[in-house]
């Protein structure tokens, strides 16, 4: 289903129990309720130009959004925040925090509304993560393996919507989701209760059918 595998599902069943294991709150990483979270959590030399000027359309498009990265190396931060300036963006739509151990990082990401991929080397271990946490993820599919990793990944899980084939869909799709709550909460909904049952997430699945391309070749 994907060539991508992980082991979430035994490693990490704490984030599928948010009544033992509650999610963290947006207030504590500086988050407003009240804002549309778009979220990043890669590394930032992911981050080339054109895909960051499409999510600085996408912000100016979304007044009310947010675009969540980490200090991911952190002497990044001053120079994406001055290209968002240079752009056009306000200051308080990029928000930043710190790198933060796997258990958090995986509880955390269920506060962002909407994971935005990277277009040259796209997401693989984050987007298992982010997927895992519950929140969606939105990709561009290229025409390489580095960068159809992600696109790999969402149709192991059923949400084939998600991935795009040009930045200007991406871009309508992104925007059209954060001005949609109905229709972004359908697709959340559909995450949450596939985890335990998608192929994404089943490594003895995974494990069995390699075995089997292995014995046939």
């Amino acid at each position: 289903h994907s060539c991508f595998f992980n082991d979430h599902r035994q490693s990490a069943r704490f984030v599928l129990d948010r009544t033992s294991h509650p999610p963290p709150s947006r207030a504590q990483y500086g988050l407003s309720e009240d804002k549309f979270v778009f979220c990043n959590f890669s590394q930032s030399y992911k981050i080339d130009p054109v895909m960051f000027g499409v999510w600085m359309s996408i912000l100016k498009r979304v007044p009310n959004s947010v675009l969540w990265l980490l200090r991911f190396p952190a002497a990044a931060e001053k120079n994406l925040m001055q290209e968002a300036k240079l752009r056009g963006v306000r200051e308080d739509q990029l928000h930043f925090t710190d790198v933060a151990p796997k258990d958090e990082h995986l509880a955390r990401g269920y506060l962002a509304d909407l994971f935005l991929d990277t277009s040259t080397v796209s997401a693989q271990a984050t987007a298992c993560d982010i997927l895992w946490s519950g929140t969606p993820l939105l990709t561009i599919e290229g025409g390489k393996m580095s960068n159809r990793m992600a696109s790999s990944i969402l149709r192991a899980i059923a949400l084939e919507e998600m991935c795009t084939s040009s930045m200007s869909d991406y871009e309508e799709l992104a925007v059209a989701l954060a001005t949609d709550s109905e229709r972004l909460f359908a697709i959340r909904t559909r995450l949450e209760n596939s985890r335990d049952s998608c192929a994404l997430f089943d490594t003895e699945r995974w494990v069995r059918n390699f075995e089997t391309a292995l014995e046939e070749m």
